[in-house]
């Protein structure tokens, strides 16, 4: 789960469906940037009161909170791939 906020209160999301933006090409149309998720509060309880007050704002910044957190996933296990190629020649 990730942690974030919505309207000023701070919670949990659980990424429950993501597509990443595709830009499309000359046969393709633009597609994706969608993400779906489920609230709960800091303990972890389901929190539906709280998800009836996602805004579109709320979304778009988790959406970019989540590609984010992606990216540096994806750029830490790179360098650890790089470290251990190092180590091991």
């Amino acid at each position: 789960m990730m942690r974030t906020h919505i309207a000023g209160i701070p919670c949990q999301v659980d990424i429950t469906h993501y597509e990443a933006y595709d830009p499309g090409s000359w046969h393709e149309p633009p597609s994706g940037g969608e993400i779906a998720f489920d609230v709960y509060d800091r303990r972890g309880y389901r929190a539906a009161w709280l998800e009836r007050k996602v805004t579109e704002d709320d979304e778009a910044r988790i959406f970019a909170e989540w590609e984010a957190d992606l990216k540096a996933a994806r750029d830490d296990a790179r360098i650890e791939a790089y470290v251990d190629q190092l180590l091991s020649a």
